[in-house]
């Protein structure tokens, strides 16, 4: 017996709420470190924080692999943005009465990071829910994810500058949580599972998929590109230092940000248009020339410059992320795809945590502004280099998952996607 089409889920609830949560997201990622580095008057701080937020960050993405392979992607996506909401909003609730200190912004946003986790790995592992190993399924569904994702990266960095010049900072402390709020809102809206409850052995979860990974290159190399590919949470910081230290003029790291998001728009656009055509090596080649215009961004001091490497980086590295991302989820089983996606969001978050626990070290021993920024060039120009030699290992390990198991959703059966 063939194997039944697909039936496609609407993506409405999946993408309106990843617009929604990532225009609150990218606001908090330029705000947090000029909210602390305001409170604590140290950019070695801020930096220093912002390192070990990631650090938290990227420790519940591993443990986030065992309620999402249990409760399933949706639920715990749903569940987890509101969680953000709720850690995020005694910040503003604090400040308008007057009570807001460093060490209760420090936990708020330690908080928000722990639970970020969960939201990073239920998000990044819907997708092969929804569309199983299908690559063409794979690919409508991650570059929307990704195009999505950017959008929020310009409107948010945007909103937040605009508000800045204004003088409205705790207007918006106060849109970050009210956003993520309507992002779970949105979420409810992505299809149910009408599909039979997986089976739950003992050895699910992130372990179970840290030992596949170890043992099938198809798995391995893909999630060492994607870690090495994992420069964009760097944007904060760059955009927030570079604006606040060496242009002195904060709102600018709303320009910076939006720049960002604008490539990452256009790279996840010219992903959905050629996608394959070009080819994976293509796409990692890219990434590996948009780290290094980044990387010589970081040596100007001026704004023009960094907007243009800000832009062509986002572009490059949306599309190479894009293209392993499909080749890792093809080689995933379904029934994994939480352990699987825990171990892979867990590397790559650790490549932006050494990269902004270097640039702490570097602003808290006392180097220049310029100077600092001179380290990350070289981090980033180091990153690239890992890039370019992986770009063998990644293309050539390939073991599509053929099995016949679909997952069917309720409502809508009219596709999104095509």
């Amino acid at each position: 017996m063939g194997i039944k089409a697909r039936r496609r889920p609407r993506l409405d609830g999946f993408i309106g709420g990843v617009l929604v949560s990532q225009v609150a997201n990218n606001a908090l990622h330029l705000a947090q470190p000029l909210l602390v580095y305001r409170l604590s008057g140290s950019l070695g701080f801020a930096a220093l924080f912002s390192s070990v937020d990631t650090a938290l960050h990227m420790g519940s993405t591993f443990v986030a692999g065992w309620p999402a392979d249990r409760l399933g992607s949706r639920r715990l996506l749903v569940l987890a943005t509101a969680g953000r909401a709720a850690a995020l909003a005694a910040i503003p609730l604090a400040w308008a009465a007057g009570r807001l200190t460093l060490p209760l912004a420090v936990a708020a946003y330690s908080a928000d990071a722990l639970v970020r986790g969960f939201v990073d790995t239920s998000a990044h592992a819907l997708p092969l829910e929804l569309s199983g190993n299908d690559p063409e399924g794979l690919d409508a569904v991650n570059f929307r994810y990704e195009a999505a994702f950017d959008c929020g990266a310009v409107v948010g960095p945007l909103l937040l500058g605009a508000l800045l010049l204004k003088s409205r900072a705790l207007l918006a402390s106060a849109l970050i949580p009210a956003g993520l709020a309507a992002g779970a809102l949105a979420f409810l809206a992505i299809p149910r599972s009408r599909a039979a409850p997986r089976p739950r052995p003992e050895g699910r979860g992130p372990a179970e998929g840290l030992r596949r990974v170890l043992k099938n290159g198809a798995l391995l190399w893909p999630c060492a590109g994607l870690a090495a590919l994992n420069l964009y949470p760097l944007r904060k910081l760059v955009a927030a230092f570079f604006a606040k230290a060496l242009l002195k003029q904060a709102a600018a790291a709303g320009w910076l940000g939006a720049a960002f998001g604008l490539g990452g728009i256009a790279g996840s656009a010219l992903y959905g248009w050629r996608g394959r055509k070009l080819g994976d090596r293509t796409w990692l080649a890219a990434g590996v020339l948009g780290a290094a215009a980044l990387a010589g961004g970081c040596l100007t001091a001026s704004l023009v410059p960094m907007l243009a490497a800000a832009f062509v980086f986002s572009l490059t590295n949306a599309g190479a992320r894009l293209a392993v991302t499909r080749r890792l989820q093809e080689s995933t089983p379904v029934e994994l795809a939480g352990g699987v996606t825990a171990v892979a969001r867990f590397s790559s978050n650790a490549v932006s945590v050494a990269l902004k626990t270097m640039m702490a070290a570097a602003f808290s021993l006392g180097a220049t502004p310029a100077g600092s920024f001179v380290w990350l060039a070289g981090g980033l120009g180091a990153v690239a280099l890992l890039q370019a030699g992986l770009i063998g290992p990644v293309t050539a390990c390939h073991e599509p998952v053929t099995s016949g198991l679909q997952s069917s959703y309720s409502g809508d059966a009219i596709s999104t996607l095509e």
